[in-house]
């Protein structure tokens, strides 16, 4: 559903404007939404199916938002790890939520647990050039992410929260903090 109503719907309405910019590498909404659809291909291609979670153990940049939408393209669960967790809590968490994969840059492994499988952004590209992306996933209450809090034990727990969570909390930040477009 988030894919639906956000980079969906901007690549059909705005798809030659500026969706990411980083080091000035500059990114169309037409071109991530393309990424974003061979990037889904790729982790359906690696067995990652509906319901299915996927561990992202990476800084916020680029490579973070394009694996979050492919998520929520396929219906796969995210489960963002923070790469400042010591590894004792990164082991919890991937103990906890079992993820089906998980993609992370290359380097000594900050953590003993075992996912099904990793994949090395420094090593090896997530992107099928030429295979084909499964229908886009639409459930308003499916979860679409895992995030880990400690709360107030210190203890990281799950919070689940729905598509529709996430489009709410969406409109809210764009109601109180508004978008201007502003031109390169």
């Amino acid at each position: 559903m988030i894919y639906i109503y956000s980079l969906g719907r901007a690549a059909r309405y705005y798809g030659e404007r500026i969706a990411l910019s980083v080091s000035g590498k500059r990114l169309t909404f037409r071109e991530l939404h393309d990424r974003v659809e061979r990037i889904a291909a790729d982790l359906n291609r690696r067995g990652l199916r509906t319901g299915d979670r996927l561990a992202i153990l990476l800084p916020n940049g680029p490579e973070y938002i394009e694996l979050v939408y492919a998520c929520s393209r396929l219906g796969v669960i995210a489960v963002p790890v923070n790469p400042r967790y010591s590894p004792r809590e990164i082991d919890r968490v991937l103990k906890d939520a079992s993820p089906g994969g998980l993609v992370r840059r290359s380097g000594p492994a900050p953590f003993t647990a075992k996912p099904a499988w990793q994949l090395l952004l420094d090593e090896e590209s997530l992107d099928a050039p030429n295979g084909s992306c499964p229908e886009v996933y639409y459930s308003p209450e499916a979860i679409l992410i895992m995030i880990y809090t400690s709360g107030t034990t210190g203890k990281p727990k799950s919070v689940m929260l729905t598509h529709t969570n996430v489009l709410a909390n969406i409109q809210y930040l764009n109601y109180w903090m508004r978008y201007r477009r502003e031109e390169p």
